[in-house]
């Protein structure tokens, strides 16, 4: 049990750490923003949106210089619920 905290904590730092040194340089629709646009893309991509999605698109998204970066609480949240990282990751840049 220990070990998954560790592997999750481990996990959401490397996220954490590649958002601040990727930054993301290609703007997203000003329609595809929000709490709104994380809801819609994960519902484009094939699954429910619930309660628990609900609450980790309700994650904002980190502001860098250059654009948005998920958040990790987001994408951890998206991502124990079943929604693949490829999908919870661009997802979860859109709640801002």
């Amino acid at each position: 049990m220990k070990s998954l905290r560790v592997t999750r904590a481990l996990a959401a730092a490397g996220i954490t750490a590649a958002a601040m040194i990727t930054p993301i340089v290609t703007a997203t629709p000003a329609s595809a923003l929000g709490y709104r646009g994380c809801l819609d893309y994960v519902r484009d991509h094939g699954y429910l949106v619930g309660p628990k999605v609900k609450a980790a698109c309700n994650q904002k998204a980190i502001r860098l210089p250059l654009g948005w970066a998920a958040n990790p609480l987001c994408i951890d949240g998206l991502v124990q619920i079943g929604v693949k990282w490829d999908v919870a990751q661009p997802a979860c840049e859109r709640a801002h």
